[in-house]
């Protein structure tokens, strides 16, 4: 034990590193920000109803009610009880906290891990991010509240802490298996690390012994039996058998033959294929003495038996995930794996959470749940491959002629040629944007909210700020978002009148210089002219953006101060960038996550601690309040403000509704379900109709610009380009795991770091660049009477669907 004191980074440092204080600080802020939402009521119930029952009966008679949990967790649960009876409006956050934390522990353990090898230590604090700030990680933990990272933290913990002392090691690995069994999967790490450090047999006896007592121990407060291995056994095998089933609605190798299949035979056929690739695998690592090898055969012990074995939850893939992300840096190959375990995880997550939640509703086709099944397979595959054979990460393009500082191959452009193409660019956008922008002259889709709201607004009529009163028909009073927009309206109404144009003109013109800051971040992030062109082209260029900014909307608002907020960050302008933060909150709560953007930011662009940072908890929340002046001046008080938060919160969290129109978030990058907006009818077979729709082909390459520059930034350690790719994902990922309706719309503030990996990718590769610029262009034309609803014949509004999801 004391070995472990002297040598152990949790308890020595050089120096204090406020890194990863900062970091964990907000991972846990974000995370008590997300606990308020998305919590499984089944689970959430269960131990809520456990935790009273052992407060009140103790536990010796705990059993005698229903559980197919060992004791563990129990302990926890007691506790959490024994807490809530003091803080009983904190409840939903206390049951979660167990787990957030765990995933805390995690994310530093990571770090220290990383941190106290040769040649790991820059990447530590990368690391760390990469794993705490994973949607696959907190959607389970802070979303979900279920407590696979305890799992996670022990397992990984058994590991770490075996050369240093194996009594800790194996008091971990017992504490984990109480809590989960699955925590035991990790045995082959522990038995690899025996043979690599030669431990003698009298060590190993007593790894199995105190392992064994711990484990027994556990028991014993909640023994009801007169023979406490007759008690241990029955609840061994109640935890075994609660689901005999292939795949518990886990993507692994039984779900391709169907969810909730009895597994009389393929449990042994699981088991024995586990086993002979774990056992190989793990012979292969020693021999090769592979480097960080433990948390690689951790990584695939764990993989292995959630793909192969049977009777496996959705959840059980999570502990996966922290050594996986460890042996990635000395095989980089791996990031592939990790990425894509992730995405397929949080697929897992979303389905499962709809399917308990929403009368056994499956969210995804059977075709789609194979190939996310198959993609498992195959990531396992590619990382097993890697152990044999060292693999690089060679692209087809000839990366390594590539100086990686400068990124691209060519000279940029001129500074002068650069300003003459971004006029040409912003002159395109202002025009389509503007274009017969007051038609429909009526209200249509959500404008029937927002835009009858702003003009109660400019009217003074204290309707606007009142979530009490009856809607008029056919339209209804929009208190549920926060007022920037409906006051951008009344401001545009002032000006050009009350009219379908006054209230949209302000969104069309926050659209255009959406493009401006869209060309001023993609250049100050890679220091690239052309680079910003492109992006800004890129994103012109969209459908989406350009629909959302022809109506009276609040999308438009929350997209250009959240850009705004990131590139005035990135610029050292953090009093303005926190300004703009507040701007893009007092338009949609959606922007909060600008907040995690600005923190990456941090490390990506290796800003030093200002004493400027602190204006991020004055601002925002001044801009938020100055936001609703107008509400005062219409007679409402402080306690009338404080109460719409309240009953917006509710609304959100508690929205339950249906549209035809509504789409899962996995399916945005791929266009698979527009949003039909307005239909002006068929006047002598010409019709007008609009759809919240984006350009196919600035998705779909966009998509594999998304892809590819994930190879890139892994290969040539470009992290700004790594810090693109986060801001693309940090803005949809969090959707899945999102119980309420969703569309398309949503995906909005994603598409401009779309964009602007997509102008790295055509700056990187100038063979392709002019054909795909008017490929984009002509499908942009194409598709601009669907956007924008003027007058057509019939025949060409039937060639825009292409897919009968596009109708």
């Amino acid at each position: 034990m004391r070995k472990f004191f002297q040598k152990s980074y949790f308890c020595h440092s050089n120096k204090f590193n406020f890194n990863i204080t900062l970091i964990i600080f907000s991972a846990l802020v974000f995370r008590l920000f997300l606990a308020n939402f998305g919590t499984l009521q089944l689970d959430h119930g269960t131990f809520i109803a456990w935790s009273n029952s052992l407060v009140v009966n103790g536990s010796k008679t705990f059993y005698e009610g229903w559980s197919d949990y060992l004791p563990g967790y129990l302990y926890v649960l007691w506790f959490l009880g024994k807490l809530s009876l003091q803080v009983p409006n904190l409840q939903v956050i206390l049951f979660k906290l167990p787990a957030i934390i765990a995933d805390l522990l995690t994310g530093y353990l990571i770090y220290k891990i990383l941190e106290g090898k040769k040649g790991t230590k820059k990447w530590a604090i990368t690391g760390s991010l990469f794993y705490l700030f994973n949607p696959a990680i907190f959607a389970n933990s802070s979303l979900w509240g279920q407590v696979d990272s305890l799992t996670a933290l022990f397992s990984l913990f058994a590991v770490y802490v075996f050369p240093i002392s194996y009594w800790l090691s194996v008091i971990s690995l017992a504490l984990g298996t109480l809590i989960k069994p699955q925590a035991a999967f990790i045995l082959p790490a522990i038995l690899y690390l025996m043979i690599k450090n030669k431990t003698s047999f009298s060590k190993v006896l007593n790894f199995g012994v105190l392992g064994l007592g711990v484990f027994v121990l556990g028991f014993v407060p909640f023994n009801n039996f007169s023979n406490l291995w007759q008690f241990i056994i029955q609840r061994l095998s109640a935890s075994a058998n609660q689901y005999p089933y292939g795949s518990v609605n886990a993507f692994s190798l039984w779900g391709l033959f169907g969810f909730w299949k009895p597994d009389n035979i393929t449990f042994w056929i699981g088991l024995g294929i586990s086993i002979a690739l774990i056992t190989l695998i793990t012979l292969i690592i020693s021999k090769k003495n592979i480097k960080n090898g433990e948390y690689l055969v951790s990584a695939f012990s764990l993989l292995i038996t959630f793909l192969f074995m049977t009777r496996m939850h959705e959840r059980h893939l999570l502990p996966v995930l922290a050594p996986l992300l460890i042996a990635t840096v000395s095989n980089p190959i791996l990031i592939i794996s990790y990425l894509g375990l992730s995405l397929t995880y949080t697929a897992n997550l979303s389905y499962a959470y709809y399917w308990i939640t929403d009368n056994f509703k499956e969210i995804f086709n059977p075709i789609l749940i194979k190939g996310f099944i198959i993609t498992n397979l195959s990531l396992l595959i590619l990382a097993i491959i890697s152990v044999f054979k060292k693999i690089n990460l060679k692209i087809k393009f000839n990366f390594n002629n590539i100086k990686t500082a400068n990124y691209f191959s060519t000279k940029d452009i001129s500074n002068k040629f650069a300003k003459i193409l971004l006029f040409l660019v912003l002159l395109f956008s202002i025009f389509t944007r503007l274009y017969q922008l007051g038609n429909p002259k009526e209200m249509y889709f959500d404008e029937i909210y927002h835009s009858f709201t702003a003009k109660l607004v400019l009217h003074n009529d204290p309707k606007a700020w009142e979530w009490w009163n009856p809607h008029p028909e056919g339209f209804a009073y929009e208190w549920t978002h926060p007022p920037l927009s409906k006051l951008g309206m009344a401001l545009g109404m002032k000006i050009f009148g009350e009219n379908s144009f006054g209230w949209r003109v302000p969104q069309a013109i926050l659209g255009t210089l959406s493009v401006l800051v869209i060309y001023l971040l993609a250049r100050e992030v890679f220091k690239d002219k052309l680079t910003a062109v492109l992006s800004a082209t890129i994103f012109c260029l969209d459908g989406l953006p350009l629909v959302l900014s022809r109506m009276g909307m609040n999308d438009s608002y929350v997209l250009f101060f959240s850009l705004l907020s990131v590139y005035l960050f990135v610029r050292d302008k953090n009093l303005l960038s926190s300004i703009a933060f507040g701007l893009a909150i007092a338009s949609k709560w959606s922007a909060i996550y600008v907040f995690p953007i600005l923190f990456i930011s941090h490390f990506v662009f290796r800003k030093k601690i200002k004493i400027s940072y602190l204006s991020f908890l004055i601002f925002p929340a001044l801009v938020y309040v100055a936001s609703y002046s107008l509400m005062f001046t219409t007679g409402h008080t402080w306690d009338q403000f404080i109460e719409v938060q309240k009953q917006m919160w509710w609304y959100h969290t508690n929205l339950v509704a249906e549209h035809p129109y509504t789409s899962p978030a996995w399916s945005w990058p791929l266009l698979l379900r527009p949003i039909y907006l307005y239909d002006g009818g068929d006047v002598n077979g010409q019709v007008a109709r609009i759809y919240a729709f984006g350009n196919p082909f600035i998705f779909w390459f966009g998509l594999y610009s998304i892809i590819l520059s994930i190879f890139i930034s892994a290969k040539e350690r470009i992290k700004k380009l790594g810090f693109v790719i986060f801001s693309y994902l940090i803005f949809f990922l969090p959707w899945i795991a999102s119980p309420r309706i969703m569309f398309l719309y949503h995906y909005l503030p994603s598409i401009p770091f779309l964009a602007i990996a997509s102008g790295f990718v055509l700056r990187r590769f100038p063979k392709f660049r002019i054909g795909l610029l008017v490929i984009g262009l002509l499908v942009f034309i194409y598709f601009y009477p669907h956007w924008i609803g003027v007058r057509i014949p019939l025949k060409l509004d039937e060639s825009y669907y292409w897919f009968s999801s596009w109708r």
